[in-house]
């Protein structure tokens, strides 16, 4: 009886699958899926039946269908099955040359589609390839660590991407996007970009690119759009795993974007926003993440305007490891920047942003920082711990444990930074060095210099309305807190090291008025 129920399931289903008017079978148009012959034409005109039928999901059996540029279309989704691989062909003649909205190709593509998707426990595989070779010019923005490297003796290298180099998904001004279950390994380029897109769901997908040679294959691109979850995926790739961007400063902030419940590994930056930032952000969080083995945690870049706001990542560990001088990151667990990309770019702003609950072991210096006074705003870190690791390369970089310039409103709360005292770094200075901050709260730290006798534990400098309560140092300390600047003024120390186990708990340097600091004992 067992037998004949499960029989009678199994005919079932697939009277439903290849009967069901709503499912049409790719092999049934002609494709042939034996990864030699082109089912780019075959894998088109199922897409083109279903959308003509009112839509319905476009099948894929157990196969290798090797294809260029396919348009997805309104109320059509891509359903690959178990054993079933869309191979992005390595043909540059295969590809849709030019395209809407950007000057690479796509293997997926879709423009002011509705109601589309990707689903299925099958593969999208980019087959990308990549050269190692002698370093063809610097990037601007990491000029001063490239010749740090090479002052180092690191070889001059790096991967360059051999064409076809193209996005594997791209979905420009799409409404009511599912991408769901799929894995998708080793794009050429960004592997998913969503640009300008809204009510999307992207869940429980797989994404990876190999973390030394994957230049440009990042993750997940989200671009000026909004109403965005991301929950349940596994990312790893050669540069950012999730990325939000804004590109259009009129129309299209990016906004009402939550990611939780992700593992993420990255070469680049594992959660970031920026840095295209010519339009606004707001109303984001990244929540209950995992990130290992990534060369920067969690990072806002601004370089083009725009302002970001109203952010909150929450319940987040951390582990950072340096890579190779040509990608982007410190292992560093949080920097944020407000900057130029050029001298006309316009100088944006961060505010309210949040992070919380985060433990992080970390090879970089954490930073907060912008060009100058007014960009910063409102920043707080709560229940916050850092474990300073050694670094794997020769070319040093870290120093203090944390840095922040030209902030107002930096708030740090519970939080504690310590040293690993049985592999120490020669650059190492203080836990926490704060420059040019105007009202700061710091409550609850724990921490110390990594050598007593050479740095404080905390440096402030040209600090105005600031106060420390409860504050103490791990271990004992030659000088727990320096202030110095002479623009320092209002600063209140309340309840500072109460196991009395600093040499000297206060040093003022000169050029600070004595009217400046007060101490409540």
């Amino acid at each position: 009886m067992r037998k004949f129920v499960l029989s009678y399931f199994l005919i079932c289903c697939f009277s439903f699958l290849y009967a069901n008017p709503f499912w049409y079978n790719v092999k049934d148009f002609g494709a042939v899926g034996d990864s030699f012959q082109l089912d780019t034409e075959a894998i088109q005109k199922t897409i083109d039946h279903c959308n003509a039928q009112g839509g319905g999901q476009v099948y894929f059996p157990p196969g290798k269908y090797r294809s260029g540029t396919i348009i997805l279309k309104d109320n059509v989704t891509l359903h690959i099955s178990i054993g079933a691989t869309l191979l992005a062909s390595q043909d540059v003649a295969d590809y849709m040359h030019p395209m809407p909205h950007t000057k690479k190709s796509a293997l997926i593509f879709a423009d002011g589609a509705e109601n589309i998707g990707i689903v299925g426990h099958g593969v999208i595989d980019g087959q990308a390839r990549r050269e190692y070779r002698d370093l063809e010019k610097v990037d601007k923005f990491i000029g001063d660590i490239t010749e740090n490297a090479r002052q180092s003796g690191v070889e001059m290298k790096m991967y360059y991407i051999v064409p076809p180099n193209n996005f594997m998904v791209l979905f420009a001004d799409c409404k009511n996007v599912r991408i769901e279950d799929v894995t998708m390994r080793e794009s050429s380029f960004w592997t998913c970009h969503l640009l300008r897109c809204e009510n999307v769901r992207v869940r429980g997908v797989f994404i990876y690119s190999d973390l030394e040679t994957g230049i440009n294959a990042d993750g997940l691109d989200i671009s000026s759009c909004r109403d965005v979850t991301v929950s349940d995926c596994v990312i790893t790739t050669g540069d950012d795993a999730i990325v939000l961007k804004s590109r259009d400063r009129a129309r299209y902030p990016c906004e009402n974007i939550t990611v939780t419940n992700c593992i993420l590994t990255s070469s680049s930056t594992a959660l970031k926003i920026g840095t295209e930032t010519w339009g606004d952000f707001r109303h984001i969080t990244f929540n209950n993440c995992v990130i290992r083995d990534s060369n920067r945690g969690l990072s806002i870049v601004v370089r083009d305007g725009g302002t970001i706001e109203d952010v909150l990542f929450s319940n987040i560990t951390i582990e950072t490891r340096r890579r190779h001088f040509n990608w982007w990151g410190n292992a560093d667990p949080i920097w944020l920047v407000v900057t130029r990309r050029r001298a006309s770019s316009q100088l944006g702003k961060i505010k309210n942003v949040r992070f919380e609950n985060i433990i992080a072991h970390a090879q970089g210096t954490s930073r907060i920082e912008a060009d100058s006074a007014g960009c910063l705003e409102n920043i707080q870190l709560s229940d916050v711990q850092i474990f300073m690791e050694a670094e794997d390369y020769l070319d040093k970089r870290a120093d203090h444990g944390f840095y922040a310039r030209h902030v107002d409103g930096l708030k740090l709360d519970n939080f504690s930074l310590q040293w690993n005292r049985e592999k120490m770094e020669d650059k190492w200075a203080s836990a926490l060095y704060l420059d040019s901050l105007e009202n700061l709260t710091l409550r609850h730290f724990r921490g110390n210099a990594a050598y007593k006798d050479k740095h404080p534990a905390i440096e402030i400098r040209n600090g105005r309305d600031v106060l420390i309560d409860d504050a103490a140092p791990i271990g004992d300390a030659d000088v727990f807190i320096r202030v110095s600047g002479e623009k320092s003024e209002r600063i209140i120390l309340d309840d500072v090291d109460r196991g009395k186990l600093a040499r000297k708990k206060i040093e003022r340097m000169p050029v600070v008025p004595k009217s400046a600091v007060k101490i409540n004992k």
